[in-house]
C-alpha cells in the first residue's frame, strides 16, 4: 500500500506540474470550456454563437461532461486551468480503481508491478494533463470494469445489475465508451458462465444508456427542432468515414505518420504498446491453433478489454489522439501483468520495469519541460489587445471560442463575406484552415496580409488582415 501511494504521488506530481501553461491549450479545451461556461452562466448547452448564426445546442457529445464541468466551475471558477485540475483528479482516481482491479484479477505484487509503469508512462502523463472528456470517461470505464470483475468473483444479481448500470452510463457519457460492452461480451464468450446474469447486465446497460439519452433529448433538445438526432447523425457519419472532421486520423498509416512526425518524443510509450500488440496476436494465434481460449484464460478480463478496444477503435474512422488512452490503458494493464509472470531470470522483469519508467519520465520531460509554448493563449491575448472588439474574424472554432470578437468558422463563412476584417489560420499535421475553408472563405482571404504568427508543438497560428 505504501509503495503504491509513493508511485501514485509521483504520478500526481508530474501531472500537476506547471499545469496552467504546459502543454499549450489543445483543440477541444476551448470548446468544452465555452460550453460548460454557458451552461453555468446561462443554463444552455452551446458554444460561442458565430456571427450571423442562430442559437443551436451543442449535442455532438452527450451533455453530462458539461454538467459536471459546469458544477466544477461553480466551485473553482471558469477556465481551462480549472478544467485541467478536474481532469487530472479523475485520471488519478481511475488509476486507483485500476490498481484495485488488478489486485482482484491477480494479487497486490502483480498489481504494483503493473501500475508503476502505467502511472509513469510518458503519453498518459501528457494526455491526462489536458482537459479532455476522456479523462472522466476513463474513470467511468475503469469503475465499470472493477464492478464487473467483482460480479464475476462473487456472482449475484445485484452485482451484475450495478455493473451493467455503470457500464451503460459510460457509453451514454460519451458514445466511444460503448466499447466496454464489447469487452463484457468477449469475456462472457470466453468464460461461458453466469449466462442469465450476463443477459441481465446487458439489459441494465441498455436501460441505463437509453435513460441517459432520453434525459438528454428531453432536457436539452429544445426549440422545436430535433437537434440531438441531427448532431448524432453527424457523429455516426464520422465513425463510418462518411464525413470527415478536421482532426480525424483517416487511416492507420496517417496515425503512424503523426506519431513519427509530431509525437516521436513519446516513442517509448508506443514501443510498449507495439510489444503488447505483438504478444496479444501471438496469444490469439495460439487460441486459433488450439481451437480453444485457454491461452488467454489466465487474464481474461484484461484480454477482453484490450481486444475490444483494439477492434472497435481500429475499425472506427475516429482516431483522435486523445482516444489513445482508452486503448493504451487496457493494453498496458494486460502487458505488464503478463510480463510480471514471465518465467525468466528474476532481474529481467525488474530491469524492464525500470527501463520503462525511466523512458516514460524522460519522454514526458522532453515534451512538457522541453517546450514552453501556448499558441492559443498567445493569439487570445493578441486578439484582446490588438484586434478591435467589434471587428469580425474568420477562424477555426478552437480559436473562435477563445476570443471575444464576433467570428465565423472557416467552414461556414458566407455570413462574414464582405464584413470580416481579420482571419486567423491554424495549421497542423492533421488539418489546415486553408483546406477546411469553404469557397466564401477562400475568396475573402485573397491578398490577406499576415500580421503575427506563433508556432508551437500543436501547430502554427497566424493572424491575417483581410483586404476588402
Amino acid at each position: 500500500m505504501a509503495a503504491f501511494g509513493i508511485a501514485l504521488l509521483s504520478g500526481a506530481l508530474f501531472r500537476f506540474w506547471s499545469l496552467a501553461s504546459r502543454p499549450g491549450w489543445q483543440y477541444d479545451e476551448g470548446v468544452y470550456n465555452g460550453v460548460a461556461a454557458n451552461l453555468l452562466e446561462h443554463g444552455t448547452v452551446n458554444e460561442h454563437i458565430t456571427y450571423g448564426a442562430a442559437w443551436a445546442p451543442d449535442l455532438y457529445q452527450p451533455p453530462f461532461y458539461f454538467i459536471v464541468l459546469a458544477r466544477w466551475f461553480a466551485l473553482t471558477g471558469v477556465g481551462i486551468y480549472h478544467a485541467r485540475i478536474l481532469g487530472v483528479l479523475c485520471a488519478l482516481a481511475a488509476l486507483v480503481l485500476l490498481w484495485r482491479l488488478l489486485i482482484r484479477v491477480h494479487d497486490p505484487a502483480v498489481a504494483l508491478y503493473a501500475m508503476v509503469p502505467i502511472m509513469l508512462d510518458g503519453w498518459l502523463m501528457y494526455v491526462q494533463r489536458i482537459s479532455y472528456m476522456e479523462n472522466v470517461l476513463l474513470l467511468l470505464v475503469v469503475a465499470g470494469m472493477l464492478l464487473y470483475q467483482r460480479a464475476l468473483d462473487t456472482p449475484s444479481w445485484r452485482r451484475f445489475i450495478v455493473a451493467g448500470v455503470v457500464l451503460g452510463f459510460a457509453g451514454a457519457f460519451k458514445y466511444t465508451g460503448i466499447y466496454v460492452i464489447g469487452a463484457v461480451l468477449l469475456c462472457w464468450l470466453i468464460t461461458k458462465r453466469a449466462h442469465l446474469k450476463h443477459l441481465t447486465l446487458l439489459g441494465c446497460a441498455l436501460a441505463s444508456f437509453s435513460s441517459a439519452i432520453l434525459y438528454e433529448v428531453i432536457s436539452f433538445d429544445t426549440g422545436g427542432h430535433n437537434w440531438w438526432w441531427q448532431d448524432t447523425l453527424v457523429q455516426v457519419r464520422r465513425v463510418f468515414g462518411i464525413q470527415q472532421s478536421g482532426g480525424t486520423l483517416s487511416s492507420p498509416t496517417a496515425a503512424l505518420h503523426l506519431l513519427l512526425a509530431e509525437y516521436d518524443v513519446f516513442a517509448p510509450s508506443f514501443l510498449i504498446a507495439f510489444a503488447a500488440l505483438i504478444l496479444a496476436l501471438r496469444r490469439l494465434w495460439r487460441c486459433y491453433r488450439e481451437r480453444d481460449w485457454r491461452p488467454v484464460t489466465g487474464n481474461t478480463l484484461l484480454w477482453s478489454w484490450m481486444a475490444s478496444a483494439l477492434l472497435i477503435f481500429g475499425f472506427s474512422s475516429l482516431r483522435y489522439p486523445q482516444y489513445f488512452a482508452l486503448v493504451l490503458v487496457p493494453m498496458y494493464a494486460w502487458f505488464w501483468t503478463e510480463a510480471s509472470r514471465w518465467r525468466v531470470r528474476p532481474r529481467i522483469p525488474a530491469t524492464l520495469l525500470a527501463v520503462a519508467c525511466v523512458a516514460g519520465v524522460a519522454s514526458f520531460c522532453g515534451r512538457i519541460v522541453g517546450y514552453d509554448d501556448n499558441v492559443f493563449a498567445d493569439v487570445q491575448h493578441y486578439a484582446a489587445t490588438s484586434i478591435p472588439p467589434h471587428a469580425v474574424v474568420i477562424a477555426d472554432e478552437a480559436i473562435g471560442d477563445l476570443i471575444s470578437q464576433p467570428y465565423c468558422r472557416e467552414q461556414k463563412s458566407v455570413a462574414c463575406a464582405g464584413v470580416a476584417s481579420y482571419a486567423i489560420t491554424w495549421d497542423t499535421y492533421l488539418q489546415t484552415t486553408w483546406k477546411l475553408g469553404d469557397p466564401a472563405y477562400r475568396k475573402a482571404v485573397v491578398g490577406a496580409v499576415p500580421l503575427r504568427s506563433w508556432t508551437g508543438f500543436n501547430g502554427t497560428v497566424t493572424v491575417w488582415r483581410i483586404r476588402r
